[in-house]
């Protein structure tokens, strides 16, 4: 019970933090969005999630066993997931959207289901592609083109 308040009370604060900073960025309006619109409306999502669960806990009677923090837990994987993520935004930039995101997509897949590799190349393809329509052509979001700008 006292992980689940201590957690619910760093996120509220954490959400209300991001809260303020999307508001100096400036939210837009809905039709015309500002640079802080998506982080105001994941960290209010957020808020609210994390004030539920905060009020839940502080109702409940039960006692919950709670494992030691690294018992049981794949945290090899947490941190090889991590890591990809920080080469991906380092990598992004010079290879491009469409390479570093198959590249990404392909290593979490291994590393979390260990498919065959058929299925993990196919599967990284198609959310690529997918991923890349979506943002760039509906949304018009630009993506660094890396090698595909020559």
């Amino acid at each position: 019970m006292r992980a689940d308040k201590g957690s619910s009370l760093f996120w509220l604060f954490f959400s209300i933090f991001v809260l303020i900073e999307s508001l100096r960025l400036g939210i837009g309006k809905l039709s015309d969005p500002g640079m802080g619109f998506m982080s105001f409306g994941a960290s209010a999502l957020l808020g609210i999630l994390s004030f539920l669960l905060l009020v839940q806990t502080s109702f409940k009677k039960e006692g919950i066993k709670i494992l030691p923090l690294f018992q049981g837990r794949l945290w090899g994987r947490v941190f090889l997931v991590i890591v990809a993520l920080f080469i991906y935004s380092k990598f992004m930039p010079i290879a491009g959207y469409l390479i570093s995101t198959f590249l990404l997509m392909s290593f979490l897949f291994w590393i979390i289901r260990g498919q065959k590799w058929w299925w993990i190349l196919i599967s990284s393809l198609v959310i690529t592609i997918i991923s890349y329509y979506i943002f760039s052509k509906w949304l018009n979001c630009q993506f660094p083109e890396g090698l595909f700008s020559l």
